[in-house]
């Protein structure tokens, strides 16, 4: 009879983990696993039941019809922000603008849904194009400083976020989109003939959603099983060894880093015409934030799906789990002087 050791047992635990932390999926489910930890320990802090906790959330999240479709409308634009990142990183430019970028694409919807009259489904097309177009030319500028001027991805990314998360603020409150008869400050809806037809009817779950799911599988077919993609991946690893190999290295960062822009405006187009119906203060979350980790976290574009969905169901789930448990932190300045 084999019997194994201790010690053998504790280097194949070792083996294990270390494979672990060397795959996105087990990173994935090992950051998953720590905040669940993270979010039982802060509800004991605040008296809460960690146990009831994490139930109640998962239940305001994927309990009934209408929780879920919440959870996917919340999950579309995070994997949309997500490939955004994931795509211009194959190539080895980082974009963080994609909040910037699908502000812009809502933006461009809602001015074409608001403005053309014709057949919906030909308006609704031209809309989500724009929309489109829009994420495309947000991102046109700090890829232009790149290529020409050598200047940080980054940091140009992160500015034209506040450029255009401000020009819509100004457009929407002061500027010639306000609605005058709005009582807050929102623009013009889009009429009901132009928004995305719900799929099925009357469920609140726009054809958008389900073209997020096509959109990220052909990704992942044309990285894995295109000569397009296998270069992209290749200059992504190794630019000069690219270049030596007659790859046209230039070409897939810009063409990349506009598919994945194209993705961040094609989810604030969705989001305006399947959702909100109109632009106004603070209608769009941080999901280009958001986008950032679920890229890094899944890995590829079929990994980022179930981590988007994970978080979406912790931001939905977060709302009804504060108002069954309870657990709402106070700022200890409120009701002296701090907005509560």
């Amino acid at each position: 009879m084999h019997i194994i050791s201790k010690a053998s047992r504790k280097d194949n635990f070792y083996e294990f983990f270390i494979r672990v932390l060397n795959s996105h999926v087990g990173v994935s489910v090992l950051a998953i696993i720590l905040s669940i930890v993270l979010l039982g320990a802060l509800a004991a802090l605040y008296g809460a039941s960690p146990i009831e906790v994490i139930f109640v959330l998962c239940e305001g999240a994927l309990s009934g019809k209408r929780a879920i479709v919440y959870t996917l409308l919340q999950m579309a634009p995070i994997v949309l922000c997500a490939l955004a990142v994931y795509i211009p990183a194959r190539a080895r430019f980082f974009n963080v603008g994609g909040q910037g970028q699908l502000e812009i694409g809502g933006l461009a919807a809602m001015i074409v849904g608001t403005c053309l009259t014709g057949p919906p489904a030909l308006v609704i097309v031209l809309a989500m194009l724009a929309a489109v177009v829009g994420g495309m030319l947000t991102i046109s500028i700090p890829l232009l400083l790149k290529m020409k001027l050598g200047a940080s991805e980054i940091t140009t990314t992160i500015m034209m976020n506040f450029i255009c998360t401000y020009l819509i603020y100004a457009l929407i409150t002061s500027g010639p989109l306000r609605d005058p008869g709005a009582f807050y400050a929102a623009s013009r809806g889009v009429p009901g003939e132009y928004l995305l037809p719900h799929f099925p009817p009357n469920s609140g779950l726009n054809i958008g959603v389900y073209l997020v799911f096509v959109i990220a599988i052909i990704v992942a077919l044309f990285m894995k099983h295109t000569v397009a993609g296998i270069r992209l991946k290749a200059s992504g690893m190794n630019m000069n060894a690219a270049r030596a190999a007659g790859i046209q290295v230039n070409r897939l960062i810009v063409l990349s880093t506009l598919a994945g822009a194209a993705c961040a405006g094609f989810a604030g187009g969705m989001v305006v015409l399947g959702v909100t119906e109109r632009l106004a203060e603070g209608w769009a979350l941080a999901w280009g934030t958001t986008g950032m980790a679920v890229a890094h976290l899944g890995g590829s574009p079929l990994g980022i799906l179930p981590i988007a969905f994970i978080l979406a169901v912790v931001e939905i789930g977060a709302r009804y789990m504060q108002a069954m448990t309870g657990v709402i932190p106070i700022p200890p300045a409120c009701g002296r002087g701090w907005r509560c």
